[in-house]
């Protein structure tokens, strides 16, 4: 008589066991791999924000003051633009101080091309410039904003219309414009950040302390669209930018911003503790426009500054007259909050949730 040799094999309810423990695992292991993706991009971003500001430490020690904007005090003609209002970033100035001098060197004294006003893209950035404009750095870019990730052109070509030309690189790093509170929101004239127009800053007027004031922090990049009529969706409201244009509103100061002694700021907006600026970007807006971080080159706030008088990440848009010159928050697609460096060369991770007036006195030098 035969015996019969067992069936080797899984029962029903030990295979259902078996997926069941396998479903559990993953339903571990996941998270733990996302977390481990997000801690890898937040370090990578904390170690480009620390090469920034440790080439603007180095740029200190060379010139004795921090870098700035090199365009000159804003000029209103027309509600046009003078050729010599926008100019090169932060960014651009310590590029020989992080190992990219033969970049510099490429740079036009000259920022713009006076012949054309088509200032939003290469257009009004001087000729031989221009390639410096369009070259991706990964040093400027959040790995955690995929848009930022992408190339320059499939960000913006979409976006360049007739007489435009080449799109130009973005970035994602934004410079310290000050506290963003009373009339510092006014990059444009000495207020109370580390960057600013033309003006340099020292070390003798950060009163508040090196380690106590910042200098970089982080923005997502915008979509590039031009100046449209379509508010973006609530979860999306860094995609563009409230703007008003500069010929519905009064400046403080003489029309022409050509002084260090102008007076900063517009009529009727004095970022006070009363201040309710979700409301006021509600009421004023013209235009939406999608230029956060468009290009890494250009120094004026909506493309390479940060204020602090928002929180960071709001629930509410960046707002800015069409000159440039508004409320630009710190944002990021890390979970609960942006880096943050200060002008003693350390840089930390600071919550959304971080106290409101701790949050602004970071952005003041005084």
């Amino acid at each position: 008589m035969s015996i019969r040799k067992p069936l080797l094999g899984f029962t029903l309810i030990e295979l259902l066991m078996m997926i069941a423990v396998l479903g559990i695992l993953t339903g571990l292991l996941l998270p733990a791999i996302q977390w481990s993706r997000e801690e890898s991009r937040r370090m990578q971003c904390t170690d480009n924000i620390k090469q920034l500001t440790l080439a603007s430490q180095k740029y200190y020690e060379t010139k004795k003051e921090f870098p700035y904007y090199t365009g000159i005090h804003r000029k209103l003609e027309s509600h046009g633009y003078n050729t010599s209002n926008i100019g090169y970033s932060v960014q651009a100035a310590v590029l020989p101080y992080m190992e990219q001098a033969a970049l510099f060197e490429t740079f036009s004294e000259a920022f713009y091309e006076p012949k054309t006003k088509l200032w939003m893209w290469l257009g009004f950035i001087e000729n031989s410039s221009r390639k410096a404009a369009q070259t991706d750095l990964a040093v400027f870019r959040c790995p955690a904003d995929s848009a930022a990730v992408k190339s320059s052109s499939e960000l913006t070509a979409k976006n360049c219309g007739p007489g435009m030309t080449s799109p130009v690189a973005s970035g994602n790093y934004m410079a310290c414009n000050g506290s963003g509170t009373g009339y510092n929101y006014d990059h444009t004239v000495l207020n109370d950040g580390l960057v600013g127009k033309k003006i340099a800053r020292t070390l003798s007027m950060v009163t508040d302390g090196a380690a106590n004031t910042l200098l970089f922090s982080e923005a997502i990049i915008g979509d590039a669209s031009r100046y449209n009529n379509t508010q973006p969706e609530q979860d999306k409201l860094w995609l563009r930018t409230a703007t008003v244009k500069s010929k519905n509103i009064t400046y403080r100061g003489e029309s022409t911003w050509l002084t260090d002694a102008d007076v900063p700021g517009i009529e009727g907006l004095e970022a006070d503790n009363e201040f309710d600026l979700p409301t006021f970007i509600t009421v004023n807006v013209d235009n939406w426009f999608g230029v956060r971080g468009f290009s890494w080159i250009v120094g004026d706030s909506y493309s390479t500054g940060f204020t602090t008088f928002s929180l960071p990440n709001p629930n509410y848009p960046d707002w800015c007259d069409e000159m440039g010159i508004g409320f630009f928050a710190a944002r990021s697609f890390h979970p609960g909050g942006v880096n943050a460096s200060r002008a003693d060369g350390s840089v930390t991770f600071t919550p959304d949730s971080v106290d409101r007036k701790v949050w602004q006195q970071l952005g003041s030098m005084k």
